[in-house]
């Protein structure tokens, strides 16, 4: 049975045997097998000795090494050993060890006579060695690796041929094709044998490597990946049994059967592809591992430079490696070829290697993005024009969405920058490929953009964006004098007066209280960039529409931008601010339409900034859209993105939808956790801090801090009224603060909250007109409730806000139970429910809700001795059990379950020592702390003074 080094080598070992049988009839054969490094040829030797000596025959091997190559008569010494026969008998031994002693007894020097050959005695010795034992039977000479051989035994080895030619001796030698130019003299005296041949061993056939394959892993294994091991291998057997050993050592690792669906390279392979580096010549293992270093650049004439080699040697050293399976069509067949031979370079070797490919690709004008690749592995290149290559690398990669190599470069650019200017370029570049990745990465630089900007190096557009940054990160002191700096005198073109025309409206809808620091420019500009005038347009549509000026018009435009832009760097923001005016403007569903796409295109793009900034703005949407589940969601995934130190003073808007959405579904625990996180100091002055401050208020409100979320609620009032931006569709603070006054049993006050609100509502937002009036359905007189709950559902239905929406329908069945028909009622509600089948929140089990309750609680009453003995909750659950209420309405009322209606139902009755519901007090009240209601009180005057005192300064100057 053929081994599996044989594959494809029958006609080659039939050849050799052939050679011997003519042996056997006297005359000396000599045969030259040649193939490329791995091709088999030691196997094809090997298999020749097995079947020569089961004929009886005495072999005799030797291996030549490219380390023993200086060596004087090594090939030789190895023939004579008696080790290196098969047969050894007395005879034989005592004949060899004569030889030996002939030739190893004359010092290295002396060993070679003048004319290159053994001196007559020891050659004698030698001839009578191998002619007695070929007198009984053939004799068979087996050198493997021939072109390691020294050149005297090389001599020696063509003396015994013509020596011996008469006599029953085969001489069978081994050479690698990538040697072929060794001692030519020596190859052209073996032509001149009467016996010579010479045998060729190629690569294995596809189908030959489909049959090792199948010999190791199974034919099923063989037919799917033969052609790839092929390609792979190029036929090379001892690569081909590489990728067999990796692929059998990776299915052990994995304890499994080897897997089906890849082909596996290890370090087998990659030792495999180095052996036949290392194992052929000098110009192979040079133009390999120029190849490695240039990788797709390796063009013929770069390679010739590179290592400095001849053309034709580069040629033929790219041809023999073809031949060995390592390259096709001038590259690797494999990424973990290229891998393995620059493992194999010493550092050093590896980083000159670098620097020489660089400038060579620079001086023949090769893309920037190939060159800045060896300047990266070189590491610290020295030449003048590196830092503008890795500056127009990063763009590219940016580009690309490769952020992190873009940072790369970028940092080595600011290490070999020729001088500060070009330092400070790159810095800015770099703050603009961290943005993308990690914005808390360029906090580090701020400081040296700021020296920048106090000296004046800045252009107006670049210490605007410095400026910006800065608020990101909360350093607004640095960021009010950026701003001063932009009025310097010589500053005031027409370019910088559209610039900082953006800049205002943007600070107007971010940063209110710093509009006051912008300098004194002319009114009139035309933008520098077409990017100047899309920010403007933008901001100057979101500024429109939280001063409540919005229309039909207002939401076309933001429309038009979002359409006609594409997502990057420099069109994020004007995205942002689109989708936002249509946020804004009580069209959650239209953001979210716009913003899902952006928000795929972000994650297949791998863009972490874009994915928060984009997340946060749909957690927004989805919570004004009633779907807090995907709010939560979005949430999670803007703060997962980005940490809170990146988000800097952005990170109150994410908080607060994910507050929001988590209060709304009963996670009281997961809001509590967000609102104790500590959030930047400066946050609470911009737009991002009257999200969170309504949110903590609301979560305030759910968790029965009614203080709290008063003063939060009036504090987000307070600065929305200053910035000249109170408008409900921004934050809803009237509302809340309404909720919150009807728990403190102040209703008057929470009628005139209510009331203000749905003034400043306007007619197309319907959303904060829903909200609006289911507030004051329950803040004014009953009988108004259900008409206002009517029309509450109504504007909630259209606004498409299914959690507040489920709110109302609620609340408008209770009411209508209690002062229409029940028949009415019911077929109303109905009707609504089937309108919004999914618009009711799932029931919580704590016993508390988010939104305002559909009743007005007041204090305790004094004369029931035993009510002080029962929970707020419990408390809550006996009031609505007293009117008449069942354990469902009760739990659909609360947001808790029946189950734990039923829970506080047997503590009350056993507390009250009542047997039933209708025993219940009729006037069970709701208890509230005094300090809650004097402080509400206090805030309120506070807040009324502000207010009386604002209007009379605005008329006095209108007047």
């Amino acid at each position: 049975m053929m081994t599996i080094g044989l594959v494809e080598r029958h006609g080659e070992l039939e050849s050799l045997e052939e050679l011997l049988r003519a042996t056997a009839l006297g005359r000396c054969q000599v045969a030259l097998v040649g193939g490329p490094v791995g091709s088999g040829k030691t196997e094809l030797l090997h298999a020749l000795a097995e079947s020569a000596m089961r004929q009886d025959a005495v072999v005799f091997t030797a291996l030549a090494t490219c380390a023993e190559q200086v060596v004087p008569m090594a090939v030789i010494s190895q023939l004579l050993s008696p080790s290196a026969a098969s047969e050894t008998s007395p005879g034989l031994v005592r004949a060899l060890a004569e030889a030996a002693a002939e030739v190893l007894a004359l010092p290295p020097e002396a060993r070679l006579a003048g004319d290159g050959v053994l001196p007559t005695p020891a050659l004698d010795a030698l001839c009578s060695a191998l002619a007695a034992a070929a007198a009984d039977r053939p004799v068979v000479v087996c050198v493997d690796d021939v072109q390691f051989a020294d050149a005297g035994s090389l001599d020696c080895l063509l003396h015994l041929m013509h020596r011996l030619r008469y006599a029953r001796v085969l001489f069978v030698l081994n050479e690698s094709d990538h040697h072929r130019r060794y001692n030519p003299l020596f190859r052209v005296e073996l032509l001149r044998q009467p016996g010579f041949r010479r045998i060729r061993v190629g690569p294995l056939s596809p189908a030959g490597v489909e049959q090792m394959a199948a010999a190791e892993l199974g034919r099923d294994w063989s037919v799917a990946h033969g052609a790839r091991c092929h390609a792979v291998s190029g036929g090379n057997p001892l690569l081909v049994r590489a990728l067999l050993d990796d692929h059998r050592t990776a299915a052990a690792l994995a304890c499994a059967e080897p897997p089906d669906d890849a082909l596996e390279t290890g370090e087998s392979y990659g030792q495999a592809v180095l052996a036949c580096l290392h194992r052929g010549n000098e110009p192979m293992l040079m133009v390999a591992r120029a190849l490695a270093v240039l990788d797709a650049s390796g063009a013929p004439e770069l390679v010739d430079r590179l290592v400095g080699l001849a053309p034709h040697e580069v040629g033929q050293a790219v041809e023999e490696l073809a031949v060995a399976g390592v390259i096709a069509d001038g590259s690797f067949r494999h990424p973990a070829a290229r891998a393995a031979v620059l493992d194999d370079l010493s550092p050093d070797h590896k980083v000159r290697l670098h620097r020489s490919a660089a400038r060579l690709l620079h001086s023949t004008g090769a893309a920037a993005t190939e060159v800045a690749h060896h300047l990266l592995a070189a590491d610290e290149p020295d030449e003048p024009w590196a830092s503008q290559i890795l500056r127009a690398a990063a763009d590219l990669a940016l580009h690309d969405d490769e952020a992190e190599l873009a940072i790369r470069l970028l940092k080595l650019a600011t290490r070999v920058a020729v001088d500060e200017d070009e330092r400070l370029a790159v810095t800015i570049d770099l703050v603009r490929a961290e943005w993308r990745v990690n914005p808390a990465l360029s906090a580090s630089r701020l400081d040296s953009l700021a020296a920048a900007l106090r000296d004046g190096r800045l252009l107006p557009f670049e210490a605007i964006g410095v400026a910006k940054t800065m608020l990101w990160h909360g350093r607004v002191a640095d960021a009010v004098e950026a701003l001063s700096l932009l009025g310097r005198p010589g500053d005031h073109s027409r370019e910088l007066a559209a610039e900082l025309g953006a800049l205002a409206k943007w600070l107007r809808t971010c940063y209110p209280e710093l509009l006051e620091h912008l300098p004194a420019v002319p009114a009139t500009g035309k933008a520098r960039t077409l990017l100047i005038g899309f920010e403007s347009r933008a901001a100057g549509l979101l500024s429109t529409v939280l001063t409540g000026d919005a229309d039909d018009s207002t939401l076309s435009s933001a429309e038009q931008i979002l359409r006609a832009s594409e997502l990057d760097d420099t069109m994020l923001e004007p995205i942002e601010h689109a989708l936002l005016t249509l946020v804004y403007a009580d069209q959650p569903g239209r953001a979210a339409s716009w913003c899902d796409p952006l928000l795929d295109e972000a994650v297949s793009r791998n863009v972490p900034a874009w994915m928060a900034r984009l997340s946060s703005i749909r957690a927004l949407a989805a919570v004004r859209q009633g779907d807090m589940a995907a709010a939560e969601r979005h949430g999670e995934t803007a703060l997962a993105r980005l940490t809170p130190r990146s988000w800097g003073m952005a990170v109150g808007m994410p908080l607060a939808a994910l507050i929001l959405a988590k209060s709304a579904l009963g996670d009281h625990d997961g809001a509590a956790a967000l609102v104790n996180n500590p959030v930047p100091k400066g946050m609470l002055t911009t737009r991002y801090g009257l999200h969170y401050l309504h949110a903590r208020g609301i979560h305030h409100l759910a968790t029965e801090r009614l203080g709290a979320a008063l003063s939060d609620f009036v504090t987000c009032g307070d600065l929305m009224d200053r910035w000249g931006i109170d408008r409900p569709a921004l934050v809803p603070w009237r509302s809340a603060a309404a909720s919150a006054l009807l728990r403190l049993g102040e209703r008057e006050q929470a009628v005139m909250l209510a009331e203000e609100q749905l003034e400043k509502a306007s007619p197309g937002h319907s959303r904060s007109r829903g909200i609006t009036l289911r507030t004051l359905a329950w803040a004014g007189e009953a009988s108004r409730r259900p008409t206002l709950l009517r029309e509450a559902v109504v504007n909630l239905e259209q606004a498409g806000d299914r959690f507040e929406l489920g709110l109302a329908i609620a609340e408008l069945e209770e009411s209508q139970a209690a002062v229409e028909r029940p028949e009415r009622s019911r077929g109303r509600s109905e009707q609504t429910l089937r309108l919004a089948p999914s618009s009711r929140p799932e029931p919580v089990d704590d016993g508390t809700s988010v939104e305002p309750q559909a009743w007005v609680p007041a204090q305790r009453s004094p004369g029931q001795p035993d009510v002080a003995a029962l929970s707020d909750a419990e408390l809550r659950v006996a009031a609505l059990a007293s009117l008449g209420c069942t354990n469902r309405e009760i739990a659909r009322r609360l947001f808790i379950t029946v189950s734990t209606v039923e829970q506080h139902l047997t503590r009350v009755y056993r507390k009250l020592k009542v047997g039933r519901r209708a025993d219940l007090p009729a006037d069970l009240q709701v208890p509230l702390p005094e300090t809650a209601v004097a402080q509400s009180a206090r805030m309120l005057v506070v807040a009324y003074r502000r207010k009386v005192g604002m209007n009379n300064r605005r008329a006095a100057e209108v007047g």
